[in-house]
């Protein structure tokens, strides 16, 4: 793959990321809650969610696609339930401070709510089967340009994913009243708990 071609997928992958979605929703709910890192854990969780597809999308699958189409809804049921009930947990927090949990079980949370996001969003699968044969030959890959592929999208996705991180950040030092903590515990519960709908809806 030629530098122009990656270019041009990257600038595509770009605005297909940044706009407005589940993923950007949850991490900026995360990062404003909890700090950039719980943020990053769910944003590479997502990541990986979208790279899962690109490799799909790759490799041509589509009767493959399309299965995953057909069992989409019970995907969807498992992964907007869980969700929905992280969005309540946060809601129902007592806390009057921001935490930063680095306990091996929160990481793993946040992974597996990132990837949930990722997943299952069928447009995702759809978008990439729709736009990679314009940038490459699907036909005749090779593995260096499946690798330059995979990086690319997936390190524009976290980029991406990290402005809304950097968005939360800065969110989150202009907040220090306890009662505005409280309060932002039951957005961000909330934000969490629309995600999940939306995941399930959509």
């Amino acid at each position: 793959m030629d530098l122009l071609t990656l270019i041009s997928l990257i600038v595509a992958t770009f605005v297909y990321a940044i706009s407005p979605g589940p993923g950007l929703f949850a991490v900026l709910a995360i990062s404003t809650r909890f700090g950039p890192v719980p943020a990053i854990w769910l944003s590479i969780g997502h990541t990986i969610g979208d790279i899962i597809y690109v490799a799909l999308a790759m490799l041509a699958l589509n009767a493959l696609a399309e299965s995953i189409n057909n069992s989409m809804l019970y995907v969807k049921i498992l992964g907007a339930s869980y969700l929905i009930f992280i969005g309540y947990q946060q809601f129902c927090s007592k806390g009057v401070s921001f935490e930063k949990s680095s306990k091996r079980s929160s990481i793993f949370k946040l992974l597996i709510a990132g990837f949930i996001v990722g997943v299952t969003n069928p447009k995702t699968i759809i978008f990439y089967l729709s736009f990679l044969p314009v940038f490459i030959d699907l036909n005749n890959l090779t593995l260096k340009t499946e690798v330059q592929v995979l990086v690319a999208i997936g390190a524009t996705v976290f980029f991406v994913l990290s402005l809304a991180n950097i968005l939360g950040i800065r969110l989150r030092k202009h907040i220090e009243n306890p009662s505005t903590i409280r309060r932002i515990n039951q957005v961000t519960g909330i934000t969490m708990i629309f995600v999940g709908v939306f995941v399930g809806l959509y």
